[in-house]
């Protein structure tokens, strides 16, 4: 079986990480898998799609630009080149993942006679657009692929998308078993403050303005308690400063930046975590990472945040309210041995079910069904 994914983009961020991972383990499964990307377009010294590729020993083709952004003459390119590489290589599968390589992909191969199979991974937070370019798209779709059963029945009522062409895949985790220290007196924090920690673009739509919120009215109950807040964005003022500001508890929070090199170690300092939303990946990966290394979490009802964490198991789930959010923040950061509990769990479901070798079989099993069905338009 030979499978090309596509990937237009080049940047370290959102979907990357799963994308080449899935890739990895399915050749891993002795799928022939080729990965065309977003060629890096500026010198660019942190991680990137190409970088890791190539890391990684994956089989990559740089003869598409996947340029996602407005250019008529990469446009024009990858749609007159598409079908004669396709066609050459002979691919039995094309996966595509962001939206502008699926409707080059779909757009390509609509009038290709012996077209392979399409396929598109679900990796939005909230589900795809339904929208008229969408519904056409998906309608010559002979594969959806998501992460939780959610987002798949979403999808399906929106596009009436076959039940038989669709699959809910496990997340996969790649886990970390490096070395990690605790960063507090790095912070400015004492050894026996609770750590709660946040890790995301620093944007309003992510809901900074109900953690800190909440923070405030924990930080009135409940003594030796920091926030810290690990990200970058150009919205950082409004998304975080003024709210700190207006709440008065900026000696109580920590902005940590954007981290690389102690990432992990970041993640090893915090006694718990919340997200409240998901990022441009919608598969929760800073959540799944922090799970997995035994740390509990609350996270709000949307998108697929409530399949990760198992409420009063290895976390909590709440609404988009400050006020609970702060109750529940509460019952973790004075207990202890709850905390342990919930955080053991959610290592242990994070060892058992979120494996990129258990998501690769899955969707090469996918494949194989896809291959026995009739196209789709």
């Amino acid at each position: 079986m030979k499978v090309l994914h596509l990937f237009s983009d080049w940047k370290w961020t959102g979907p990357a990480e799963p994308v080449l991972s899935l890739c990895e383990n399915l050749r891993n499964e002795g799928v022939d898998v080729v990965l065309a990307y977003r060629k890096t377009p500026i010198d660019f010294p942190e991680r990137t799609v190409d970088k890791e590729a190539r890391k990684r020993g994956i089989r990559c083709y740089e003869g598409l630009r996947l340029n996602r952004y407005f250019s008529a003459g990469d446009w024009f390119h990858d749609l007159t080149s598409f079908n004669p590489y396709v066609e050459r290589e002979k691919f039995d599968i094309v996966h595509t993942h962001l939206s502008h390589d699926y409707f080059t992909a779909v757009t390509a191969l609509t009038f290709h006679r012996a077209r392979p199979r399409i396929v598109r991974t679900d990796h939005k937070r909230d589900g795809l657009p339904a929208n008229l370019f969408m519904s056409w798209a998906m309608g010559r779709t002979d594969g959806l692929v998501t992460y939780s059963k959610r987002l798949a029945k979403l999808d399906r009522a929106h596009f009436h998308f076959p039940e038989e062409r669709l699959c809910v895949v496990p997340p996969g985790i790649k886990p970390y078993d490096g070395p990690v220290k605790d960063l507090r007196s790095e912070l400015g924090i004492a050894p026996d403050e609770c750590v709660i920690g946040v890790i995301g673009r620093l944007k309003p739509d992510r809901g900074y303005d109900v953690i800190l919120k909440a923070f405030g009215t924990l930080r009135s109950r409940v003594d030796k308690v920091k926030l810290v807040i690990v990200g970058r964005s150009s919205q950082i003022e409004a998304s975080v400063m003024k709210p700190l500001r207006e709440l008065g508890i900026e000696k109580d929070v920590v902005i940590a930046g954007y981290r690389i090199d102690d990432y992990f170690s970041m993640i090893h300092t915090f006694d718990l975590y919340i997200m409240m939303r998901a990022g441009s990946d919608g598969s929760g990966r800073a959540l799944r990472e922090v799970l997995s290394m035994g740390r509990p979490a609350i996270v709000s009802d949307r998108g697929m945040l409530p399949d990760l964490v198992e409420n009063e198991k290895t976390g909590y789930v709440t609404s988009w309210d400050a006020a609970d959010l702060a109750r529940k923040m509460e019952l973790l950061v004075t207990d202890a041995g709850m905390r342990r509990r919930f955080g053991e769990n959610a290592r242990r479901r994070a060892d058992e079910e979120w494996s990129f070798r258990l998501q690769a079989k899955a969707m090469k099993s996918f494949y194989n069904s896809l291959l026995t069905m009739g196209r789709r338009k």
